[in-house]
């Protein structure tokens, strides 16, 4: 039997390096560890437990780190880290905002921000545009980064105060307890900050973060040095979509106008409805 010629050698099995993360992205994420104590609300003499959690946040202009509100409430001691970086620097809260779940923080070091490049605000993204999301989800140690499409914009409950509706856009990318706070990224601007999804058993790749709207309209806010909250009318609407009730208030079938159920006394609006 005549012996098969040789086979040919294979050709060189080539692996790509990994991809580097965004060096911009690691000089200006910080992970954010907050030791907090829950009120007691039914009795609030009493201390409450004590826990710990972490989330993220960015660094901007100022020089300041914004985050959400709900990563720092309740804090008795918080602490900073950069990315790479093993030290912890004691950080404090400057402003916070617990309607628009917002917040910005400070560290008193001056060798934190040293080297740190503050990122830059962009607008709100077309849908189904690819974005990014940057944190420490599950508490992780180095930086994470996460790609979606942006799948919905709408106005959405904040559901760090359960009572506030503001606009939202619902995103693709996987958001976990530790992105809170982290920067929701498109062509090297913040479009969002991440801060709030669904748990697999109810949803899973449904994620919102808070646009840039929002975030301008509470940085403009602070600038005189205070927070001044978005305007509350103390009322509760209804809305007017049955035709019978439209024809009983004399209103013309065009889809326009409320009706108001309830009137807080003591809100801005008891004394005028």
């Amino acid at each position: 039997m005549k012996p098969s010629a040789t086979p040919p050698p294979l050709a060189p099995i080539v692996v790509a390096a990994p991809k580097q993360p965004n060096g911009k992205i690691q000089k200006s994420l910080v992970r954010i560890t907050s030791t907090e104590v829950e009120p007691d609300y039914r009795a609030p003499w009493n201390t409450g437990a004590i826990g710990r959690g972490v989330g993220a946040g960015f660094v901007i202009e100022g020089p300041r780190i914004m985050t959400n509100a709900h990563v720092v409430s309740n804090t008795r001691y918080l602490t900073v880290e950069r990315d790479g970086d093993p030290n912890k620097y004691p950080a404090r809260v400057v402003f916070v905002a617990h309607d628009c779940d917002l917040a910005l923080i400070t560290v008193d070091s001056p060798e934190f921000f040293k080297n740190m490049v503050p990122l830059g605000f962009g607008g709100i993204p077309e849908l189904e545009a690819t974005v990014s999301a940057y944190g420490y989800p599950i508490g992780g140690e180095r930086m994470s980064v996460t790609t979606g499409i942006v799948s919905r914009i709408d106005f959405q409950l904040y559901t760090h105060s359960s009572i506030d509706s503001h606009l939202a856009i619902q995103i693709s990318a996987q958001i976990n307890p530790g992105n809170s706070g982290g920067p929701v990224m498109q062509n090297g601007k913040v479009i969002g900050v991440a801060f709030q999804g669904y748990s697999g058993d109810v949803a899973q790749g449904v994620a919102y973060m808070i646009p840039t709207p929002v975030i301008r309209r509470f940085l403009t806010d602070i600038k005189d040095g205070h927070y001044d909250k978005y305007v509350d009318l103390g009322l509760t609407p209804g809305n007017l979509q049955n035709p019978a009730q439209r024809r009983y208030f004399g209103l013309p079938d065009d889809g326009r106008g409320v009706v108001v159920r309830t009137v807080i006394e003591a809100g801005p609006a008891g004394k005028v409805l």
